[in-house]
């Protein structure tokens, strides 16, 4: 039983598209790099990712801040290399120097500078010497500035440049990976294969999310980023539908608008007859009563 879908907390049963491949895929990139090794999946949610980690590593701790998350992770996921505890980040419920890599997958946004130092110094002390951190993070500048949004989850987002100066005040070695949407335009007879141009990819800069794999020790790893790339037209086609439903709401908004704007001036016209009518009949009033003032007057006289 999965809690209420917030849109924030990536629930595999319940999350489709884009949200669905960016966490597969940054999955799928890390399984690369912990083979055979002890593994900490910090703040894991409902476990999928810690799951999929499991396949390749030695073991894999998932931890999270929700207890609730942390049973259904539990219940859902049985395996002997797999565990799951309830703690937090900012202290996190492990002896120094027990883990060969630690995984923080859209975590380090979503608390404060402190706890983001806190979390790092955390880190470093349950690492190994030779141990990797693999973090990933939102692109402030195209994830925010770019499409002028805002997530109200977030508390401190980086940008690429910001992010690569906090992450070198803990970790001698790094290594950035890019990750973002493609839109292409194809034409190919039916079921035919596409032939795709190889093109370069993008700038960190440029990038939606940053991948950094840190470690005091040298980071010299081969990863297959081919074997990574996914094609899903879903949430085109999903954005062109939201886009066509907002435009017919709009314009029975405005059909909406012009009715009642005729309707109030239809109001309008019938207060300010009304209102006419009754100055008429005012003056008549005057015209009556002045006469019956004079006659009333000469018979005081008399």
């Amino acid at each position: 039983m999965s809690t209420e879908y917030t849109g924030e907390r990536f629930l595999p049963d319940e999350c489709q598209g884009e949200m669905a491949i960016e966490h597969y895929q940054r999955y799928q990139f890390a399984r690369q790099l912990v083979k055979g090794k002890k593994v900490l999946d910090a703040a894991c949610g409902e476990g999928y990712g810690s799951n999929l980690l499991s396949r390749t590593a030695a073991c894999v701790c998932g931890l999270d801040l929700d207890q609730g998350a942390v049973e259904r992770a539990r219940q859902k996921y049985e395996s002997d290399r797999l565990s799951f505890f309830c703690g937090s980040i900012e202290k996190l419920p492990f002896e120094d120097h027990s883990f060969d890599a630690v995984i923080s997958f859209e975590t380090i946004e979503h608390v404060n500078g402190e706890i983001q130092k806190n979390f790092l110094s955390e880190i470093r002390r349950i690492l190994k010497p030779d141990g990797i951190l693999i973090m990933s993070t939102p692109n402030k500048a195209v994830y925010t500035d770019q499409v002028k949004g805002k997530n109200s989850f977030h508390i401190k987002e980086f940008y690429v440049d910001e992010f690569q100066d906090f992450l070198g005040g803990y970790f001698q070695n790094r290594k950035m990976y890019c990750q973002y949407p493609d839109v292409g335009y194809f034409i190919s007879g039916e079921n035919e294969a596409c032939i795709i141009p190889e093109k370069a990819g993008k700038k960190q800069e440029e990038s939606r999310y940053v991948i950094a794999v840190c470690s005091d020790a040298p980071v010299d790893c081969e990863i297959n980023t081919k074997d990574l790339t996914f094609f899903d037209d879903s949430m085109y086609y999903d954005l062109n539908r939201y886009v066509h439903e907002k435009e017919q709401e709009i314009l029975d908004m405005k059909a909406d608008a012009e009715a009642f704007q005729k309707h109030l001036e239809e109001d309008i016209r019938q207060l300010k007859e009304h209102i006419g009518k009754l100055e008429r009949e005012n003056r008549m009033l005057k015209e009556v009563r002045h006469p019956l003032k004079c006659l009333g007057e000469k018979i005081k006289r008399k």
